[in-house]
């Protein structure tokens, strides 16, 4: 069979398997054998258990688990109370109030959790209640608190550019430098943005937060000095070539746990429930990635991927025609399809097109990055919309979505400063 049989065999028997239900992973690697029996008969079948086997015993998958630890046991002790409750006290009287205090707590729990979801859970949980007593229009307030969580994957660490660094073979370091800029300047057009509706719309927002005494505030906002130790502790070790993304990430999840036994939050039912829910994350993404990686093998197999890659080169496309299309192609994937299977799904085929464009697979990394977090804002399957939505206490999910759809445009607008500003991302790893 040639490349575009398989490429349709393939499309098909992906579309049958994810509209029956089937789990991402499951799908993936069924589809994968399926194709490589097509194409070598059990030749092909017999490179699954050395694509096993390599995929889980990679050392740098190793990162993930850890820091997903890191924000499950800083997001189970109460640690994240006591550091958005000193954000709030310090951005409280601010054009916007809380809504700032958000965005900031969002960035700062993101800089060592490495999850958009565990972001957007451990400051939704503390910042719902609080809002809605001071009466904060929800749509904001949701929206706020589900974009404000997608920079746990911009922000390093990131567990997403991990798996980006992993498959193509980039410096993980690098790019979590990479990410750091750029992540915070779009917390900074996220606030930018807030302070806007709350001038344009100030119904949305009280008219002042309650007046706090600075020793009072000084007292709460000490609360955010462990959590920036914490981040600097893991990113620093990086930045200077102390430690490997894999041996920051242990440093990093034993800091968690230190802190969390230093406020009083470490329980022997808190570990637990933190190394469960670790545990089931990584589970999860590691099967996707496992069956991601059989389905990439029967890509090469057949030559899907060359011939993909050679059909696109044909069109003789410019860079910048190139570049949108893959922008309007991973919005597109993002609201039907979660960010680590698109990874894995795609790259294999696009990445070769990427670079023969002349992208910095660095650059390139960021800004699919960024990508990836609009599908965590875009229904129907974005998480950070189900998880703000499951803590909200009861409110339509309509609300959560419209909330964030403002937040969407603000990310496309960091898109193309990065498309015009490429040094915003590239920077800071030339200088390590």
């Amino acid at each position: 069979m040639e490349w575009q049989e398989f490429a349709l065999i393939m499309a098909a028997a992906l579309t049958v398997t994810m509209v029956l239900g089937q789990w991402t992973a499951m799908a993936l690697g069924c589809v994968g054998m399926l194709m490589l029996w097509l194409a070598r008969g059990d030749i092909g079948l017999s490179s699954v258990g050395s694509v096993i086997w390599n995929t889980a015993n990679s050392y740098i998958l190793i990162a993930a688990p850890m820091f997903l630890l890191l924000g499950e046991v800083i997001l189970r002790s109460g640690v994240s109370k006591h550091f958005y409750r000193g954000v709030a006290a310090m951005m409280g009287r601010t054009p916007g109030g809380l809504l700032h205090a958000n965005i900031i707590a969002c960035a700062l729990f993101s800089a060592i959790s490495g999850s958009s979801v565990a972001t957007a859970a451990a400051v939704g949980t503390v910042a719902i209640p609080e809002m809605r007593a001071r009466g904060y229009a929800q749509r904001l307030v949701f929206g706020s608190l589900a974009a404000g969580g997608t920079l746990g994957i911009l922000i390093p660490p990131s567990i997403v550019m991990i798996l980006y660094g992993a498959l193509v073979e980039e410096s993980i370091a690098k790019l979590f430098m990479a990410g750091l800029i750029p992540g915070l300047v779009m917390a900074g057009l996220f606030m930018v943005y807030i302070a806007l509706h709350a001038w344009f719309r100030p119904a949305d927002v009280p008219a002042r937060e309650p007046v706090m005494p600075w020793s009072e505030r000084l007292h709460h906002g000490l609360h955010i000095l462990p959590i920036i130790a914490l981040f600097l502790t893991v990113l620093g070790s990086m930045y200077f070539g102390i430690a490997t993304p894999t041996e920051a990430a242990v440093v990093g999840a034993l800091g968690a746990i230190v802190l969390a036994w230093g406020y009083g939050g470490l329980t022997m039912a808190v570990f637990v429930d933190a190394l469960m829910a670790t545990v089931r994350t990584t589970c999860m993404v590691l099967f996707i990635i496992i069956g991601a990686q059989v389905l990439t093998n029967a890509l090469t197999y057949t030559g899907v991927s060359r011939g993909v890659s050679e059909w696109i080169v044909a069109f003789e496309l410019s860079r910048w025609v190139l570049f949108l299309a893959l922008v309007v192609l991973y919005l597109f994937l993002g609201c039907f399809v979660d960010g680590v299977s698109m990874i894995y799904i795609t790259l294999p085929v696009l990445f070769p097109v990427v670079a023969a464009a002349g992208f910095d697979a660095i650059w390139f990394g960021v800004v699919l990055t960024i990508l990836i977090e609009l599908g965590q804002i875009t229904p129907p399957v974005g998480l950070n919309l189900f998880t703000i939505h499951g803590i909200s206490g009861g409110a339509a999910f309509s609300e959560v979505v419209i909330g964030s759809i403002p937040f969407v445009f603000v990310m496309l607008i960091m898109i193309l400063l990065l498309a015009i500003w490429p040094e915003m991302a590239l920077w800071l790893p030339s200088t390590m």
